[in-house]
């Protein structure tokens, strides 16, 4: 007796055996979003807390005196050095000054500078406006509950801002609708906007 021929899948055994793939991939793409997401948001975490300690670093080779958001210097025509190419040295990689979730990093306008998704709290580091005018560590009420860093809009083209007028306008809210936070004394937590100046202001010095 001859043996029987194996028999392949009928159309129909193809077709339902890739609805069932599509559905099972339709299921999980929200899980693989939040979960890329969420490594997204760690990610940013790390860098504001890297960029935090190297500011950290900057200080105490400075006399105390904090970074500030804009030296002079630089070519012909610019207002000065952004911060982001001023901690250059204590940092190990230039690349924690980016965002994975930020699609645009910029530099900010007028300013020789590199490209990056954060901004300075212009309360501690640009003091009346001028370049070179930081604050001293002794002059900050508690280093613990002073925002330094922070998730920047990059289509402001901005070095940071200040406070009393932009208010939380300069932000932006890339994570679960809030943003990473970097504070003087080095560690960086989340929070949503309106959490950082109500019960209380985070972005005050005094």
């Amino acid at each position: 007796m001859l043996p029987r021929l194996a028999q392949g899948f009928t159309l129909i055994e193809v077709l339902i055996v890739v609805a069932i793939i599509i559905m099972l991939a339709a299921m999980l793409m929200p899980v693989f979003e939040v979960a890329t997401k969420r490594a997204e948001a760690t990610s940013c975490l790390t860098n504001v807390r890297s960029i935090s300690i190297a500011a950290a670093l900057y200080a105490e080779d400075n006399d105390d005196i904090l970074l500030p958001a804009r030296v002079s210097g630089g070519p012909v025509g610019y207002s000065g050095i952004g911060w982001g190419l001023t901690i250059q040295p204590y940092l190990r990689n230039e690349a924690v000054l980016v965002c994975t979730s930020d699609t645009n990093p910029t530099v900010a306008t007028g300013t020789y500078g590199v490209k990056r998704s954060y901004g300075i709290n212009y309360e501690l580091t640009l003091v009346g406006g001028y370049n070179n005018s930081a604050l001293e560590l002794g002059d900050i009420k508690d280093e613990t509950r002073t925002i330094m860093f922070f998730d920047i809009r990059s289509d402001l083209r901005r070095l940071g801002l200040f406070y009393p007028y932009d208010g939380t306008a300069a932000v932006a809210a890339r994570h679960r609708e809030g943003a990473n936070f970097a504070f003087v004394d080095g560690h960086a937590k989340w929070f949503r906007l309106e959490q950082t100046s109500t019960p209380e202001n985070f972005w005050s010095p005094y």
